[in-house]
């Protein structure tokens, strides 16, 4: 790590040893105890395959404002009601980012299937058997968690859609966008993030004499930062090789990116250790000195990190604000018109075009365990 980045972190490292929506009056959160309550809005997302998410977004209305998508941890209890989860969107909110938090499909209040058709047409999504026809829990599908954990990369594939629609309305700049996750919230996000780097906006041949354009940059270059608590290296007890999913993203492009951890987790710290080594970029400059890891002074992991006393929101929204300081990191807004562009995913080969009609929201369904590395 440079001196720069190495600095910041034994400072961030030291203070935090040293550290001792509106949503109306709903009951979702009113077992968080959060420091403020932040403005809030709703959000109604329905993925490809016909899941309706819960979602809320926590807007600051400004093109400036990057954009953070928050990934709770997988499994029975864990959602967006977890203790801290929403405490750390508002005071990103305040501090002058645009948060949505949701509900992984099975999980929270995401469990209704708004289209059966849709949802039945995807042979995933045919390997379990549901307990009520319009309904899916995450006990569903907890038995071929291996084979099917991947396939919720399409929820943030289609809460990216939702924001890139929000980007167009004003209100954020998705063309600055933040991934936060706890465990294997995290895995999921680091999948998704390396599909973002095979992502391409495309123009088709009108004759066969043309030949396909595609834009010049991937659509991963629009994610210019990651916090990860406690990442794993497992989805079910599927391996992932977070240095491999991550190389292009990190080590390649340098998205900055904080490995968070209890420092009395031996194999947590030992996984951060060894990926800081592993995806630090070979050049030198302000924009390559954020890749690094964090212990806090506790045994515990994932979202457990949130609790009150450690301090941990403060310390990624400090680490956030360096990282977008940076004139190299961040993009300029644009347009990004999702509903009317093309889009495929050139790599891995052969190239998959996303099949979907001008107008329509989502991506198609795509097999992501191509990207589970």
């Amino acid at each position: 790590m440079s001196r720069v980045c190495y600095g910041f972190f034994l400072a961030l490292t030291g203070a935090l040893f040293l550290a001792g929506a509106s949503f109306g009056e709903s009951t979702a959160f009113a077992q968080d105890k959060d420091k403020d309550k932040g403005n809030s809005e709703v959000a109604r997302i329905v993925t490809v395959d016909g899941v309706k998410l819960n979602a809320v977004f926590y807007p600051k209305s400004s093109k400036s404002s990057s954009t953070v998508i928050m990934l709770h941890p997988i499994g029975q209890g864990n959602n967006i009601r977890l203790p801290g989860w929403k405490t750390l969107a508002t005071e990103l909110q305040k501090a002058g980012y645009s948060v949505l938090m949701f509900d992984f499909r099975g999980h929270g209040d995401s469990t209704t299937i708004e289209d059966d058709k849709a949802f039945f047409s995807y042979a995933p999504n045919r390997s379990f058997k549901l307990k009520e026809k319009e309904t899916i829990d995450y006990k569903d599908y907890k038995v071929v968690a291996d084979k099917y954990l991947p396939v919720l990369v399409n929820d943030i594939a289609a809460v990216k859609a939702f924001l890139d629609r929000k980007n167009d309305a004003g209100v954020c700049n998705t063309s600055n966008t933040i991934v936060i996750g706890a465990d294997q919230g995290a895995t999921l996000g680091a999948i998704w993030i390396n599909s973002e780097w095979s992502r391409y906006k495309y123009t088709p041949p009108v004759n066969a004499f043309q030949k396909m354009e595609y834009a010049k940059s991937p659509e991963g270059k629009d994610i210019i930062a990651s916090v990860f608590l406690t990442a794993q290296p497992k989805l079910g007890t599927r391996s992932v090789t977070l240095s491999s999913t991550l190389r292009v993203a990190c080590k390649d492009q340098a998205m900055a990116t904080l490995l968070f951890y209890g420092k009395d987790d031996t194999t947590a710290r030992n996984l951060a250790k060894s990926l800081e080594t592993n995806l630090k970029p070979s050049k030198a400059g302000k924009k390559y000195d954020f890749i690094g890891s964090t212990p806090l002074p506790t045994k515990l992991s994932g979202a457990q990190l949130l609790q009150d006393g450690l301090k941990t929101e403060d310390s990624i929204v400090e680490w956030l604000d360096a990282v977008t300081s940076v004139k190299e990191r961040g993009n300029e807004w644009v347009e990004r018109d999702s509903q009317g562009a093309l889009f495929m995913w050139r790599f891995p080969n052969p190239p998959v075009y996303a099949k979907k009609q001008k107008g329509e929201k989502n991506l198609e369904f795509n097999d992501y365990l191509k990207y589970v590395q």
